[in-house]
């Protein structure tokens, strides 16, 4: 394998990896063998361009050709959105965790893909907050309905509630952490009056 391809196969290795995935999960949504993912990110065979793009759809990314005057600008923003992810409670990070596998488990069952779609967008907003623990309950309600939808009668309704659910958790906690950042009282940089205390 050529050195160009060194950074397209470490970032998908890292991507696999930073959604706990494994080369089996990710085979069976991205309809490409495991031994072929485990050749690609050993750097053991070529990569063909159809496997690539089912690699990265089932991964949540996007290609595209980059003209290289905006790589820099790019790689920039990649990093932002990728990077960024604030520690989280263990207890939250656990269903957050188990959330994103229930959420692949209706994605290989190929039920309400595009609804599944508009979750994992919805979790990916969530995932870029640092979450308290009073939002632990409502967490792993949303995740339970989420891991319930497969016996649900009306898939496409369920995963849209579940949907709505998570938007409107991230949005209560988005808006929780503003107010409490409003509410703390500027400090000064510096004092115009000095204590004379001498």
């Amino acid at each position: 394998m050529s050195y160009e391809t060194q950074p397209i196969v470490d970032r998908i290795k890292e991507a696999r990896q930073a959604k706990s995935m494994s080369q089996r999960e990710l085979s069976k949504l991205a309809g490409v063998p495991q031994g072929q993912i485990s050749r690609i990110e050993s750097n053991a065979v070529d990569l063909r361009l159809s496997s690539l793009i089912a690699i990265a759809n089932a991964l949540d990314l996007e290609l595209a050709l980059v003209p290289r005057k905006a790589i820099t600008a790019v790689q920039s923003i990649t990093r932002q959105t990728t990077d960024h992810r604030p520690p989280q409670y263990p207890a939250i990070g656990k269903e957050l965790s188990h959330m994103q596998m229930a959420l692949r488990s209706l994605r290989t069952q190929s039920l309400a893909i595009a609804q599944a779609d508009e979750f994992q967008k919805a979790l990916a907003s969530l995932n870029t907050l640092s979450i308290p623990t009073d939002y632990l309950a409502q967490i792993r309600n949303v995740r339970k309905a989420v891991e319930q939808i497969t016996k649900s009668q009306n898939q496409m309704k369920a995963i849209t509630d579940a949907t709505k659910a998570i938007t409107y958790l991230r949005n209560n906690i988005a808006h929780s952490t503003t107010t409490q950042i409003r509410n703390v009282p500027p400090k000064p940089a510096y004092s115009l009056e000095e204590d004379d205390d001498a």
